[in-house]
């Protein structure tokens, strides 16, 4: 889910309510953005009702509250989140932060090395080296939270981190987990690029086709698809499409015209 954008709504008078877009994505598939005024739990119990599986997340209490009340939906954490935390630490020198920036770096380190193996070296080198290194980092925070400001920066950053460690090494379980959610992060960043341009919506109805196209620009983009072709050819199409034919348009199924047929 990006940060709030400002809607505005005709019906509410003197300010400008929030709009939120949340973002479902599978490694190698297509991006679905979804807008809702609402950052609470029913969205995602719409969305996801009846899915069984694994997602990964922040540590939004959402989030949490749906892996706890959904049979069969398990959350993993994101590490990335962690970082960034012990980033603002170490930005305020905190001798402390290096080395968890260090261990951090080490397991990332892991994952660059497993990327291009197949999936059962992927699981073999993780069980092999990533362990000891989560061990040492619950170790380290745990001694450290009691002698820490808890509101400070670092006593934030160990708290999250220590709150969420189950989660964080939730991708141990399985090779096809990623260590984090930065392929989601960075798939739905033009949004957050394009709020800072345009501000707010326009009207609610709006925040729904902003976020159908922001699905459809973003899924072209994660498949490699330049999207002023497909869009330039699907809109061409459309008109004589059968309803039955629509999923052959998708960007997961379509495919660009040929030279002879312009």
């Amino acid at each position: 889910m990006r940060p709030p954008v400002r809607v505005l709504d005709p019906d509410v008078t003197g300010r400008a309510p929030r709009g939120y877009l949340w973002s479902y994505a599978a490694p190698g598939g297509d991006v679905l953005l979804e807008f809702d005024r609402h950052r609470s739990l029913a969205p995602l119990q719409q969305r996801l009702q009846g899915f069984t599986g694994t997602i990964q997340t922040d540590a939004y209490a959402v989030y949490q509250a749906l892996a706890s009340q959904q049979p069969g939906l398990t959350r993993i954490g994101c590490l990335a989140h962690v970082r960034r935390r012990f980033y603002a630490a170490l930005e305020e020198d905190l001798p402390d932060a290096v080395w968890f920036i260090a261990q951090i770096g080490s397991l990332y380190r892991i994952e660059d090395e497993a990327r291009d193996q197949s999936a059962a070296a992927r699981q073999v080198l993780r069980q092999q080296r990533a362990p000891a290194i989560w061990a040492a980092l619950k170790a380290k925070a745990a001694a450290l939270q009691p002698i820490v400001l808890p509101k400070s920066t670092m006593g934030k950053a160990i708290s999250y981190f220590l709150d969420e460690y189950d989660a964080l090494i939730g991708y141990l379980r399985d090779e096809r987990f990623e260590i984090d959610n930065n392929l989601i992060e960075n798939d739905i960043r033009p949004t957050a690029v394009g709020r800072k341009r345009w501000l707010f919506i326009g009207h609610p109805h709006a925040g729904w086709r902003s976020a159908v196209i922001y699905s459809v620009l973003v899924s072209c983009r994660r498949r490699g698809i330049n999207p002023e072709m497909y869009l330039t050819d699907v809109l061409r199409r459309l008109p004589s499409v059968k309803i039955t034919d629509i999923d052959a348009l998708l960007p997961a199924r379509w495919h660009p015209p040929s030279a002879d047929t312009g």
